[in-house]
């Protein structure tokens, strides 16, 4: 756990959070690390069977007064979300925010999320051929999409100078390894067509998750609850969509060594974005689209260097196409 003193972790919990669910007195609260990879852990109380979830922002690679902004934008888009878009209830909603506390390491509280993620259903897609409950899951997930962004659309017209952007964010990123200069400039050059694609940039703006991974979609029955909203902004729609199925492309890939296996599950789920909007022509104005921000999202997942080099070249193959032959 981040350095915080336990024993002020432990009177920030019982005095501040645990109210807010169940009247004291309160027993034993049992601390377990849930990401290997990020600093979110779950403070279990047994007496009261109370369970949050605490994640510290600060590190030895952030300093406290950078943690302590992005907790408070995380804090802040969670309450966005949930009362000026109605998500705080219902099928689709994203988490509710518990608490802050910027001398526990910039700790951010929330409620846990109930059911399984994503992730899970994938790996049964895969492994045990469950590809109907998947089917579901991502009907129940385009419809959590379609929520976020319907009620958050502006008059704005979106344009491709924030996928322009990252793009040389992503690929400056990449350049110690696995992308090569060759394959900087191929990439750069068939990204060029895309900004002059004035045409199929005529969607107005939304607000969209940022952060569409499996691992950020919960699912208990029918119900959807989203987590992680640290990345939250007014963007094009295909932003969390075409990211979104670059991760579908990826989890397949990546598990099966098939480069065609997420194509149903892709499909399926743009589809029922769609009709669930109200309008089946508009599949066709995503998918028009989707190849530039289906290859920013491969780029950014070949960033990941627990991945071993080849496979993360594939990814960059992968985007390469996107980006080549999508327009």
């Amino acid at each position: 756990m981040p350095q915080c003193n336990t024993e002020a972790l432990h009177r920030y919990l019982v005095s501040e959070i645990f109210p807010q669910i169940a009247p004291p007195p309160y027993g034993h609260i049992e601390i377990q690390r849930l990401i290997k990879e990020k600093p979110v852990y779950l403070f279990h109380e047994r007496k009261r069977g109370i369970r949050v979830i605490g994640k510290f922002f600060e590190s030895d690679h952030v300093p406290r007064q950078e943690a302590w902004r992005y907790a408070k934008q995380s804090y802040a888009n969670l309450k966005h979300v949930r009362e000026d878009f109605g998500m705080d209830n219902g099928r689709y909603r994203v988490v509710a925010p518990l608490g802050l506390k910027r001398e526990l390491a910039a700790l951010l509280v929330t409620e846990l999320a109930p059911g399984k993620l994503l992730d899970h259903y994938i790996a049964r897609a895969c492994y045990d051929g469950q590809s109907d409950r998947l089917f579901e899951k991502l009907s129940c997930l385009a419809g959590f999409f379609t929520t976020l962004h319907r009620t958050s659309e502006t008059q704005r017209h979106v344009s491709p100078a924030l996928a322009q952007q990252y793009l040389d964010k992503v690929l400056k990123s990449l350049q110690h390894g696995p992308l090569r200069p060759s394959d900087r400039d191929t990439i750069k050059k068939h990204a060029a067509r895309w900004w002059t694609a004035s045409e199929i940039f005529t969607d107005h703006e939304v607000t969209v998750h940022g952060d569409a991974t499996p691992t950020n979609f919960f699912f208990h029955h029918q119900e959807v609850v989203g987590i992680d909203l640290e990345k939250l902004k007014p963007a094009d729609r295909c932003w969390d969509l075409g990211f979104f199925a670059a991760e579908l492309k990826h989890h397949f890939m990546w598990r099966l060594g098939d480069r065609w296996a997420a194509e149903p599950f892709i499909g399926h789920f743009l589809w029922v974005y769609a009709v669930t909007l109200g309008d089946p022509q508009f599949f066709y104005t995503i998918t028009r689209k989707l190849p530039l921000y289906m290859s920013l999202g491969l780029l950014r997942i070949a960033r990941n260097t627990w991945l071993d080099e080849p496979y993360r070249s594939s990814l960059l193959q992968e985007a390469r196409r996107c980006l080549k032959y999508g327009l």
